[in-house]
This record gives structure tokens, sequence and C-alpha cells, in this order.
């Protein structure tokens, strides 16, 4: 059993939905990354703890006796996932929350307390994601950084090829943070070993996010920044994370959160 200071990427086991692929993506990143599967699960009452205990517990065991070179922990906590995952960084060393579930407003809620990223997965055959295709689009926020961050994280412990789409904004003050941004792109990868091409779209920063997602069929993972304030409106349609992972990405999707601070990997 690894450490508790060890870093942890969690996988959200109330849901059933698309759970196997979850798992498996999971623990790929895991073993890739060096860091421990712990699977969480909260509750509200003690019949709901019986039975998200004894299914944790199963399959658990079952990580470990097929897949033994992962390491593997359990986490169950009492209460609304909102209230949980606030302290899950701090407290238990979650670097990243996965789920097979759409964006709802519960887990954009829970998704805007973290310091962490959240993976939502895609349904797909079985173990066939290895993220070796990465796209991230650049827009004029300097929340993006992040989203570049864990994409180098792909690069450098999974050898990911990195396609960086960005924004060509005409407005001049967006385009000169969208060229900040691309500098500092190219000089934190060129650090690293790892093949990236950078690409102009022909979109600006307020729609590139949809054009790329509807756009990477061919890719394995979609890199992201969400909102970092959520107007009125948003509230009542959702907001754009929500709708460009629920109906334009036929890709799983990291999504990043600019609202907290977050938490990086411990090498």
């Amino acid at each position: 059993m690894a450490k508790i200071e060890d870093q942890r990427i969690a996988v959200w086991c109330n849901p059933n939905k698309n759970l196997l692929n979850v798992l498996l993506d999971a623990v790929y990143i895991a073993l890739r990354f060096e860091k421990e599967v712990c699977l969480f699960a909260n509750f509200t009452s003690a019949k709901s703890k019986k039975i998200l205990e004894k299914k944790i517990s199963t399959l658990s065991k079952t990580i470990k006796q097929d897949i033994p070179q992962v390491e593997v922990s359990t986490l169950m906590l009492k209460g609304p996932l909102y209230k949980q995952v606030a302290d899950m960084g701090e407290k238990y060393n979650i670097i990243l929350f996965c789920t097979g579930e759409k964006v709802t407003r519960n887990l954009l809620k829970a998704f805007y307390q973290s310091g962490f990223p959240f993976y939502f997965s895609q349904p797909k055959p079985t173990g066939e994601n290895h993220f070796k295709k990465i796209v991230i689009p650049v827009d004029f926020r300097n929340s993006t950084k992040d989203a570049l961050l864990w994409g180098s994280y792909f690069g450098r412990f999974n050898h990911s090829e990195i396609e960086i789409s960005y924004a060509n904004d005409k407005d001049v003050e967006a385009k000169k943070k969208v060229d900040n941004n691309i500098a500092f792109l190219k000089k934190f990868y060129s650090q690293f070993f790892f093949n990236f091409w950078i690409r102009k779209s022909n979109t600006n920063s307020w729609k590139i996010h949809k054009t790329i997602a509807l756009n990477s069929p061919d890719y394995d993972l979609l890199i992201f920044t969400g909102s970092l304030n959520v107007s009125l409106i948003d509230r009542i349609t959702g907001p754009f994370e929500k709708r460009i992972i629920n109906r334009c990405s036929p890709i799983p999707v990291l999504l990043i959160n600019p609202q907290k601070e977050m938490y990086v990997l411990c090498n």
C-alpha cells in the first residue's frame, strides 16, 4: 500500500455509467505518472455506505489481482460530493478526479470547489485509450497555462504528442494575451523531449473550444480550462464547459478549474 503522502488519482465509483472505462483509464494514467489509484465513493446514509463499501472493495480486489503493479486504495466520505472535494487535495492528496458521467449541475458544483482537474471519460472500446494524441486549445486567458502544464505531464510521462490550436483574435488586447500564452508554451515545452505542434485556428477565443471539440475525433484527449466566472445565464443554460463535454466532444476531456489554486504533480 502506498503511503498517505503519495499522490492519488481518484475514481468516483458511485455511478456505474462507463465505470470500467474510467477505471482502465485511471489505472493507465496512474501507472504512467507513477501515482496511486484511489477508489472513492461518497454516501449519505448507512444503507448507501454499506452498498458502496462492498462495491469499491470488490473493485479494489479485482484491480489488485489483475493489475498488481498499480497501487490501489479506497476512500469513503459522508456527505454530498461538493462538500468533499474542497479538502480532498490537501487531506488525501488527490490530484485528478475521474468519472464516466456527463457534466451535471452537481458535478459542476463539485468541480468548482476542487483544486484538481476532472477527467470525463467517454464510452469506447475497453482499454484502448493510451492518450497518445492530445489537443489543447489556447485562448487569451492566463489560466490556459494550467491546461498546457497538464499537457506537458502527458508528453513527459506518456510520450504523448500534443497539438496546440491557438485562437485567432482580432481584438488587439486579446491577441496580445494569446501571443503571450504561445510564448510561454514555446519556452516551457522546449525543456522537454516530446513532440508538439502549434497551429493557428480560424476562430477566436470565445469559439475555439467548441470548434476544437467538434473536430477532434482522431485525438485521445481534449484538455482545456473551464470558466473563471459563472454568470447568471451560465447558471440557467450551463457554462460553456458543460455544453462542450456533453454535446460537442466525441473524446475524453480533462477539464481544468481556474477558480482554485491547482495542485501540481510531484515527480
